[in-house]
């Protein structure tokens, strides 16, 4: 199955979710799929990258991940379990594939969370209920996607949510955004590490994007391609 097939029927395997995640899965599988088009074209890979592919990926092995960092020769402990276990981000994985080196570099992860049911429990006259835990699911990934990244100076992670937890005004689950955005500001792109010194060390904010209504796929898009962009360029100039 080619790339765009992958991408276009990938939101059927997704029996089990609700309306409201099947349609995000669908817009955001439009909008990687535009991705690839556009760096296609951007960089006019079939003439000037013929030794690169681009690829999207549903998943990320963990053994990958590790071995993304002990590429970097400077970490050599790790406790990985299970050679098949991976995480799942809802947007997929779009990489740049070197064919000489065999290595996979990640040009953008995605992830759409819905989170919120009170809004449309009231006007059921039902009792509100506690906020979801999709917010706890994604620090899962991403504290796992912020370790592949460590020894690199990009992070190239975006996040859309939309729900009445994410409202304006909603300090309790925004709250917990911004824990995970390392108390950096959301609803705005980040690619490169923040605040960094070799003494140091540095932040790596991602790009968190936020609000009560859901994301078109050009919305995501117009925000996708522009990390995967800026990734491109880090990866290869």
């Amino acid at each position: 199955m080619s790339q765009h097939e992958l991408l276009r029927h990938r939101h059927e395997q997704h029996k089990p979710k609700n309306m409201h995640s099947k349609k995000d899965d669908k817009n955001i599988y439009v909008a990687a799929s535009k991705v690839i088009d556009y760096l296609h074209v951007r960089f006019d890979m079939d003439n000037k990258y013929n030794n690169y592919h681009l690829e999207f990926k549903k998943s990320i092995k963990i053994c990958d991940m590790i071995n993304f960092i002990k590429k970097s020769g400077i970490r050599s402990e790790f406790y990985a379990y299970d050679d098949s276990r991976a995480i799942f981000p809802d947007g997929g994985v779009i990489y740049l594939v070197d064919e000489v080196d065999e290595i996979k570099y990640p040009l953008v992860i995605a992830e759409v969370k819905h989170q919120g049911t009170n809004k449309e429990r009231v006007k059921e006259g039902k009792e509100k209920q506690a906020t979801g835990n999709a917010i706890e699911r994604l620090g899962k990934n991403l504290t796992a996607i912020k370790a592949y990244m460590h020894y690199e100076n990009i992070t190239p992670f975006v996040c859309f949510g939309h729900g009445c937890d994410f409202a304006e005004g909603e300090l309790t689950v925004l709250s917990k955004i911004w824990c995970l955005n390392e108390f950096y500001n959301i609803n705005k792109i980040y690619v490169n590490k923040r605040d960094n010194d070799r003494e140091h060390g540095g932040f790596s904010p991602v790009s968190m994007f936020f609000r009560e209504e859901p994301w078109t796929a050009d919305e995501m898009f117009n925000i996708m391609k522009e990390i995967a962009e800026y990734s491109f360029r880090y990866w290869l100039f």
